[in-house]
This record gives structure tokens, sequence and C-alpha cells, in this order.
């Protein structure tokens, strides 16, 4: 390549041989692990809970620990991993990370005791998988993005339910098939065979090293905007800042509203005397919603206020509460996935878009791995309090009812939470 060619390639900021901007190369590759992702014991555990209960004798509240040891374990390693993907990126982390759980999957193939689930999904945890899409999508996307953080952000969100779409149906047909152990062996191999070769390949810390600007607009439009007009807090000047603790708390009440939901509607509706097939079925569609809600919801964040969206996702998840207190058929089983899948996806983008957008793209691995932690904590309460809720009373219904009350102390407190003024003195 011609100097002058290559000058014009780095002044369009595009991948070399493809045209197009390379940070789309980064969205697409983490579209891919966030999807591999729930099938590595991520949101496709709901649909082993049942098997895995009955073949081995255990009670449903071994999942609920399970579940919470994960997150708590995201609360130790969460700081750690924060540091590393601002400092190094995430292209060696999502690696060995994406190896290593894919390696304890295969273990789950082997489990007879509910320690033993407790402690691959503890270790899974200390990897960042309990969050992957939190810790290892949002900060590389800001850091990539700023004038199309939205979209990106949409798209890159968008492999969770891509992965639900597939991974839910798909195990629930290998358990029928080939039965719930060989299920865990297959899918541990290949996600170490798809996340380790791709992200070597493809994932950069940020375009600067690249020799690039965000967003590709081309560096001399860079340079009239001012690309580094957006303001980046610190950890520290963040933690000062009262509304970074409005947004905890209410991303905790958040947090524990959906993940009452997220695993335990699946054998509430098999318990409700749903087709198990048809329940699968019914989960895959909720993931087609929120894939296309996905993208609609970040581009519609890059022109209103982030927060107000969130209010949209959290109106979805009530309305899947509502309709698990009293659902008995299929219409009512379609209605709270659906509402699931568009309120969980709209919060899920609205909620990354708010911290990248309150503090900036430089520092935001650290102020990510701080607070997630802290949302985690309470929240994650919910996994093993539904399912003692379930095995005391019998059934999952006072369960959604704290769901729904959470939900709206969270709108209450994130539609309060104001974009920060940093002061400079």
């Amino acid at each position: 390549m011609s100097n002058d060619a290559r000058q014009k390639r780095i002044d369009r900021q595009e991948s070399p041989g493809t045209g197009v901007f390379y940070g789309w190369a980064i969205v697409g590759v983490l579209v891919i692990f966030t999807a591999m992702a729930v099938g590595l014991a991520g949101a496709n555990i709901a649909v082993f809970i049942e098997p895995m209960t009955k073949d081995l004798g255990w009670n449903t509240a071994a999942f609920g620990w399970a579940q919470m040891a994960r997150m708590e374990a995201v609360i130790i390693a969460g700081p750690l991993l924060g540091l590393i993907i601002d400092k190094y990126g995430p292209r060696v982390l999502v690696a060995v990370a994406g190896v290593l759980t894919s390696a304890l999957v295969v273990s789950l193939a082997y489990v007879t005791e509910e320690w033993q689930l407790v402690a691959v999904f503890m270790a899974t945890g200390l990897l960042g998988m309990g969050r992957a899409a939190d810790l290892f999508v949002t900060a590389p996307i800001a850091k990539w993005f700023v004038r199309r953080r939205g979209l990106a952000l949409g798209v890159a969100l968008a492999g969770t339910p891509l992965g639900v779409a597939i991974f839910y149906p798909l195990s629930q047909f290998m358990i029928n098939t080939i039965g719930w152990r060989s299920a865990w062996v297959i899918f541990g191999i290949a996600g170490a065979v798809v996340i380790g070769p791709l992200s070597l390949l493809v994932l950069r810390r940020q375009p600067e090293d690249m020799g690039l600007v965000p967003d590709g607009d081309g560096i001399e439009r860079a340079l009239w905007a001012g690309e580094t007009s957006e303001v980046s807090w610190t950890k520290a000047e963040a933690i000062r800042n009262p509304t970074f603790w409005i947004l905890v708390i209410g991303f905790t009440l958040f947090t524990y509203g959906w993940s009452t939901i997220t695993i335990f509607r699946v054998p509430h509706f098999i318990e409700r005397g749903l087709d198990p097939a048809l329940v699968a079925f019914a989960i895959a569609t909720d993931a087609v919603v929120a894939i296309l809600v996905s993208m609609l919801v970040g581009s519609l964040s890059e022109r209103i206020p982030s927060r107000h969206v969130l209010i949209l996702g959290v109106c979805g998840l009530l309305l899947c509460a509502g309709s698990l207190v009293v659902v008995e058929g299929v219409l009512l089983l379609f209605v709270a996935n659906i509402g699931y899948g568009f309120g969980f996806q709209t919060g899920h983008v609205a909620q990354n878009m708010m911290w990248a957008d309150y503090y900036g793209r430089r520092h935001l691995g650290e102020i990510r791995g701080l607070a997630l932690p802290l949302t985690l904590g309470l929240g994650a309460t919910a996994f093993p309090v539904t399912a003692i809720i379930r095995d005391v009373t019998g059934t999952y219904t006072p369960a959604w009812v704290v769901a729904g009350v959470a939900l709206v102390l969270a709108s209450i407190a994130l539609s309060s939470a104001r974009p920060p003024m940093k002061h400079h003195r």
C-alpha cells in the first residue's frame, strides 16, 4: 500500500481491506462473545433447573445460591477487571475468561453435589462472566464510539438476546435428545473454540492505539469537533458525586427486579402446566423482541435522555411480573416473555448508556468495575430469596410482587438522576 493510500485509509478510519471503521469489527466480536456467554451456564441455566433438580434430587434453592455466589464473586473481581480493561483492553482478558469459563461449563456435566454447582458458578463470577455484557462490552464500546455510542451499544448488547434465542431452544432440544450432562460438554467446547481465537484476533483497547479516533469520522472532523470534549471522570471524582450513589441505589433495585424474573419464570411456567418445549419457544420469542428493541433503543438513547428510556424498560418488566402472577395459558405466557424481552433489554441498553454518558470513556472500566459489584451485591439476593420463597410457600407468586415493588422504586430513583456537572477548580 502506498503512503497516500495508507493516509487516505487512516483519514477515513477504515479497517484494512474492508472500508469499514474498525470499531464495528469490535462490536461484531462482542456480539458473538455475549451470545456465546448465554450458553456457558448463563441465562440458559434456566432450562437446566428442572432436569438437574429432578435427576440429582436437589432443591431449587441450590440454583439461587449458585447465581448469588456468581454475582458476589463479580463483586470481588469487578474492580480489578475494570482496571485491566481500561489499561490493557479486553483482548486477552476476554479470551482467557471465555476459555476458562468454557472449561468450567464442561465440569458441570460431572457435578453430583449442590456445593459443586455453587463452586463452579463462583469461579465463573471471578472471571467476570456473571455480568459479561456489562464488564466486557460497555467500556470497550464507549472507548471506540462517542457520537454513535448509543447505536454501537445497542448492537453489541443485542448479543445477549441473540444468545437466548439460540441457546434456550437448543438447550431444551439437547436435554431432550442427549441429556443435560452431554449438553454442558458440547456447550463448553463450543465456547472455547469460538471465543478464544476471535478475541485475540480482533479485539483492541481503543482507537488511538491503532492511529484512529472514535466513531470513524476522520481525523479532521475529530480535531474540529474536539474528540476530547467529552468530559471524563476518574473513579475518585465519581464516587464523590451524589449522582453516582443515586445510580447505584436505582440500579440495585432494578437488578433485584429483573433477577427475580430472569431464570425462575421458566420453572414457574412449567409448574403452571405449560409444555417445556413451548416455554423454550416463548423465551426465544422474547429474545427476538429484545434483539429488535436493542438497536432501536440504542439509537433512541442518542436522541432523548437515557433515564427516560429506562422507564420504558421498567414498564415492560412490570407487565411481565403482572402476567406471571396470573399466567395459566399460552397468551399470557407470550405476554410475560415479550414484556420481559422488551423491558430487560431496554433497561440494559439505557443503563449502560447512562454510565458512559454521565462519566465519559477514559476511566469507565474502573467506574463500572466499582459500581457493578455494588449494584449486584444486593440485587443478587433476588436469586436465593426467590428460590426460598418458592420452597417455603410452594409458589413463586409472592416473589413476583416483591419484584414489582423493587422496579417501581428503581424507576423513581433513576428518573431523578440527572447528568452530573463537573466543577473545574
